[in-house]
Parts: structure tokens; C-alpha cells; sequence
């Protein structure tokens, strides 16, 4: 699976029936690289695809945080 956006990380998410949605973008960041762990930690999750999720999250809380400054 090629993981790009926010929106794929949440469509890999839905197929393990995990939906995640506060209204908080930060709060769901947070709760998706704890879910995204543990599914790598059962071994449902390929390590490949695992960094490709943190990497899109990291530059999603980046993008979140310029907004707030600017």
C-alpha cells in the first residue's frame, strides 16, 4: 500500500476496523501512531509501511504546528 496522506493512513486504519476521529488534529496524530504501533507489534502491519505512516505523521504535526505560529 503506498501511504502518502493523512487520508491513506486513515483508510489503512479502517481496515483493521480502527476509525479515529477527536477534532483535535494533534490529539489524532497522536492516537494513530499508537494504534499504527501496536498493529506493528502484532505483526498486521509490515515495518515498510509502519515508517511510511510515521514519516506522513511527523510531516502532518510539522505542517499543524507551522499553522498555529503563522
Amino acid at each position: 500500500m503506498k501511504i502518502n496522506s493523512i487520508y491513506d493512513i486513515r483508510q489503512l486504519l479502517l481496515r483493521y476496523h480502527s476509525v479515529i476521529y477527536t477534532r483535535d488534529p494533534n490529539a489524532d496524530i497522536i492516537l494513530m501512531e499508537e494504534e499504527l504501533a501496536m498493529l506493528k507489534e502484532a505483526g498486521l502491519l509490515e515495518a515498510k509501511d509502519y515508517y511510511a505512516c510515521k514519516l506522513v505523521l511527523q510531516a502532518e504535526q510539522r505542517r499543524l504546528e507551522q499553522n498555529d505560529q503563522g
